[in-house]
């Protein structure tokens, strides 16, 4: 499989877009010189005990408070375990000083979800300063890889906290985990010597920035070719992979051409294509892609796609080829949280275990959590994905200001009989005078016929006369009543 990464600085904005075997699969956004909210360890402060949910909101130095549940409350100096049972409200207080990293950036009305649980993360091993449970990912699933893995794991035991071993160890020499060991140990050191000076909320430590952060958390090889457009940024990147891939430090290439980098590589309309509600299919079916803030619906529709001499060797095969892109859709969207995708129904028990085995499989790919919760006899494929940062919708487009994030406007007809009910309500009040109706001039037509038609319910003889005038500045849904 060839991937590329592509690395771009446009004005105060910095992009990062995978490109495996020629299709987009990540696309993210951020800020330039912000540095991310997800991952950050912060001395915080407690502001609100809510024993009923066993919970906790804390001031973590943002615009919004952080929610803790209890299950994730560890205090300053303590190990995992060392408080089970104990009630939240036993354990800490309005006005107490924690220790959180921030796992989920504020997500729509929600603020950051955080933990007591603090990981830290290299390229090849998570940290874990206050459990001594380690182990090794369950993507490595060679029995004799495992077994070597874990002797690595107990020549780097740390007092106190432990290591786990991600997928992108499996075959790297051992020299490589002590120097990882080392960076992540010395980071935790300089975090708790912060600890007891700072004053809370106050940020203690920060994750790597995009770019870098990608190429961490990115695939398990290195990229085939990294491509960056900002000097600064390229400089970074080469003493990372100098740092943790020396013999692929020729990978990367400083993009000096006359178009800007996105344009150069087609990257653009891909972009913009790849965030459109309806995804084709090559086969001519496409999924509808819907996004809420408690869940993600997926549907599968056969569309174009006439398909096999047998209807269920049509199903089956448009089943198969929308979960791939399923897999793909929720890398490239960041999409999280609980996500039903409506397949196209299979009576054959056989072609739904096809089905299933099928998105396991592609879903490999994906180095954030993804859980196959199963297939409901209607059909329903259900997931859990965890999702760490805001997905890059949320950078790319606003709540459109005319439907307010539904989708729909009123229809032309709607906003006509809204303006009649609004007329014939005023008109008593007017005193004789004329009335001005100014609308949209696409819906001029509607509000016409409605309000100068014969069941407009109006006297027109003893009324005032109403005119009609189309206004460019106003919303489709809105009108505006004058009287003259």
């Amino acid at each position: 499989m060839s991937n590329e990464l592509f690395v771009s600085r446009t004005g105060p904005r910095t992009w990062a877009v995978l490109r495996e075997n020629g299709h987009l699969v990540v696309v993210r956004v951020e800020g330039t010189g912000e540095p991310p909210v997800s991952g950050r360890i912060v001395k915080a402060v407690v502001t609100k005990v809510v024993p009923g949910t066993q919970s906790a909101f804390v001031d973590l130095g943002l615009d919004r408070d952080g929610y803790l549940h209890g299950s994730e409350l560890a205090l300053h100096g303590d190990r995992d375990g060392d408080a089970s049972g104990v009630r939240i409200e036993d354990r800490i207080r309005e006005g107490s000083d924690l220790l959180v990293q921030v796992e989920r950036d504020p997500q729509g009305s929600k603020g950051s979800r955080v933990t007591c649980r603090i990981a830290l993360p290299g390229r090849y091993l998570v940290f874990l300063p206050r459990s001594p449970q380690g182990g090794v990912s369950r993507r490595i699933t060679d029995p004799d890889e495992r077994e070597r893995l874990r002797g690595v794991l107990k020549a780097l035991a740390v007092p106190g906290g432990g290591f786990i071993l991600r997928s992108a160890a499996e075959g790297v020499e051992a020299d490589r985990f002590r120097a990882d060991a080392a960076t992540l140990v010395e980071t935790w050191a300089g975090i708790e010597g912060r600890y007891d000076r700072a004053r809370a909320p106050s940020t203690l430590h920060t994750d790597l920035d995009l770019p870098l952060r990608i190429l961490r958390d990115g695939p398990r090889d290195a990229p085939d070719r990294v491509f960056v457009d900002d000097p600064d940024t390229y400089r970074r990147i080469m003493e990372h992979f100098r740092e943790t891939a020396p013999t692929v430090a020729g990978r990367l290439l400083l993009h000096s051409g006359p178009d800007p980098l996105m344009q150069a590589y087609g990257l653009e309309p891909e972009i913009h294509k790849a965030f459109r509600p309806k995804v084709w299919l090559k086969s001519g079916g496409y999924l509808v892609v819907e996004q809420t803030e408690a869940l993600v619906s997926i549907d599968v529709n056969t569309g174009r796609f006439t398909g096999r001499r047998l209807p269920r060797d049509t199903v089956l095969a448009t089943n198969l080829e929308a979960v791939r892109e399923v897999a793909r859709q929720l890398r490239l969207r960041d999409l999280g949280g609980i996500i039903v995708v409506d397949l196209i129904d299979m009576a054959s028990p056989a072609d739904r275990e096809q089905v299933l085995s099928e998105i396991e499989s592609v879903l490999e790919d994906d180095r954030d959590r993804t859980k196959v919760a199963g297939l409901s006899e209607l059909g329903l494929l259900l997931l859990t994905r965890r999702r760490r940062h805001c997905g890059p919708e949320a950078w790319l487009s606003t709540p459109c200001p005319t439907c307010s994030g539904h989708g729909r406007v009123k229809s032309p007809e709607t906003v006509a009989c809204e303006a009649l009910a609004e007329v014939r309500r005023l008109l008593p009040s007017l005193g004789g005078r004329d009335v001005t109706v100014r609308t949209h001039p696409t819906v001029v037509r509607e509000i016409d016929a409605v309000l100068l038609g014969d069941d407009s319910g109006i006297d027109k003889q003893h009324w005032p006369k109403i005119h009609i005038e189309a206004d460019p500045s106003l919303r489709p849904d809105h009108f505006d009543i004058l009287s003259l």
